[in-house]
């Protein structure tokens, strides 16, 4: 394989990038020092200012925080742009609107800003967002119709758990119910056809809990209902999609403390099939000589294989029996693209393109 540059992209002396996208493959969105959200032509090179984050508007937090991490989605000619760790962020529809977001700040700093973009089977826009650590929202773009939002904090068939669970407790220790959900949401992941979305979040321990849900359900059921599809140690470990039924999650036995197991055990990606009800392991891909973890890991349908990449690891290209058939430990790569299996690397004076061969 060869990895090899395709567009290199800078421009004024006096602008630097923060983040970058790609929405299509002749064309990025990014966000400048400047506050300004841009759309980048490749073969025309030319570009067009969407809008800014900057505001009239006094936020006792400061509001959109520019040099926070933050993260560009794209759906077609819509653009998301949201702080990961921080409270605010910001749709935009051309031609239409641009519309502020705004999540309750309850543990966000650990919490990544929960976002996903997909269309239903009629082709229209939706947006599912976070309102507040425990609390999802799903939006119709073309409206701007919040479809949940009479949905109920509570999950289905609460009361018989909390009957079932407090049996055996004195009056003393039983508490007002149902609760309310009892979850942290974070980074979403969307399903290849867009039938559900992982919840990459966690729960108090603290540990990595991550679940997912159906999107029919999500917004015809007042109730919600999840699928438990991992739970383990607190490390917001790498995951992807694999299909609509099958995602894959990194791991290490060590870390998790298995039996007869020790730090130089090999590390793992281990692949669930979400069911009804549960999510089952269907195979273990060892993987020798990476750690596979904490970088970002992506599914490319098309080539069959797994994209890992991070700072530390480089880029890595892993098949689905664990074969290695790319690595490159000084590759920094910021973002990588499954759809035209193209990579970004941004840096403050230029964003570059690369694709692999």
């Amino acid at each position: 394989m060869q990895f090899i540059k395709l567009h290199e992209i800078s421009f004024y002396i006096d602008e630097t990038f923060v983040t970058a996208a790609l929405s299509n493959a002749n064309e990025l969105v990014m966000l400048m020092n400047s506050g300004s959200v841009i759309k980048y032509d490749i073969a025309e090179q030319k570009r067009e200012i969407l809008f800014s984050v900057k505001s009239s508007i006094t936020y006792a937090d400061g509001g959109f925080n520019i040099t926070a991490a933050s993260t560009l989605y794209t759906l077609d000619k819509i653009v998301v742009l949201v702080n990961d760790y921080k409270t605010h962020g910001f749709v935009h529809y051309p031609e239409n609107y641009t519309l502020h977001l705004y999540r309750e700040d309850y543990y966000a700093d650990i919490s990544c800003y929960p976002i996903a973009l997909f269309k239903n089977a009629l082709g229209v826009p939706h947006i599912i967002y976070a309102e507040a650590w425990n609390h999802l929202q799903i939006m119709n773009l073309d409206t701007r119709q919040v479809l949940t939002a009479d949905k109920s904090l509570i999950e289905e068939n609460a009361e018989e758990e909390h009957i079932k669970f407090y049996k055996k407790h004195d009056e003393a220790n039983k508490l007002a119910w149902p609760r309310r959900y009892d979850y942290f949401f974070g980074k979403l992941l969307l399903s290849p056809y867009s039938t559900k979305f992982l919840s990459a979040g966690w729960g108090w321990g603290s540990c990595d809990f991550y679940k997912v849900y159906d999107i029919n359900h999500f917004i015809t059921s007042k109730r919600i209902s999840d699928i438990d599809a991992f739970g383990g140690e607190h490390e917001g470990r790498a995951a992807c999609w694999i299909d609509d039924n099958t995602i894959a999650i990194a791991y290490h036995p060590f870390t998790e403390g298995d039996e007869d197991v020790n730090d130089k055990s090999f590390y793992e990606i281990r692949l669930y099939k979400i069911a009804a009800d549960k999510a089952g392991i269907i195979k273990k891909i060892i993987i020798k000589d990476i750690d596979i973890v904490h970088p970002h890991m992506k599914y490319n349908e098309k080539q069959n294989f797994i994209v890992v990449f991070s700072a530390s690891v480089g880029l890595a290209i892993i098949s689905l029996t664990g074969d290695v058939l790319y690595h490159n430990s000084n590759l920094d790569i910021t973002d990588y693209d499954p759809k035209t299996n193209l990579f970004l690397k941004t840096e403050a004076a230029k964003v570059c393109v690369y694709e692999l061969r």
